[in-house]
């Protein structure tokens, strides 16, 4: 029974990742962050020539396969708007990264002291509502060199993972 147990973990491990990368994102672009909030997945998409220059970015909550929520709306011409930054995170014996589309904070970490975090932070009037941490192992591509190349401004508010101590 043990056995039976761990061996659906793995494939849990394995799979839950490839399911996710069946990108519910048009078949044209790509996914930079992704994850499980349990009854619901959370998706940033761009283009896969995302730059500088072609600044196509959205998120969208869906629940099992039904798209709930897409924001920004944008047409493929259009640039990501003045409200999406991002930032790099720096711990003592870890990083991280997020990707700030306002209301939301989705964000990979890792730290000596606590592990890896990935999720999404919930903000109103400037002001954290709750974290929503991922269930499985997040697809991200948020990185230095994602965040460089695509020239997304920097986050001047500095984002705080939550439930850190």
């Amino acid at each position: 029974m043990k056995i039976v147990a761990w061996i659906n973990g793995v494939i849990n491990l394995v799979f839950i990742p490839a399911w996710a990368a069946e990108s519910r994102c048009h078949p044209r672009k790509r996914i930079v962050f992704s994850c499980s909030l349990g009854n619901k997945r959370v998706l940033a998409c761009t283009y896969s020539d995302f730059s500088a220059n072609r600044r196509y970015l959205q998120y969208q909550f869906e629940q099992q396969s039904t798209l709930e929520l897409l924001f920004p709306v944008l047409t493929e011409s259009a640039l990501a708007p003045q409200f999406i930054w991002a930032r790099n995170l720096m711990f003592t014996g870890g990083a991280g990264d997020y990707l700030r589309i306002v209301p939301l904070h989705m964000y990979t970490a890792i730290g000596k002291d606590w592990g890896a975090r990935n999720g999404v932070a919930v903000e109103k009037n400037n002001q954290f509502i709750v974290n929503l941490e991922c269930r499985d192992i997040p697809i991200t591509k948020l990185s230095e060199a994602f965040l460089t190349r695509a020239g997304l401004p920097i986050d001047q508010n500095a984002f705080l993972i939550p439930d850190l101590d």
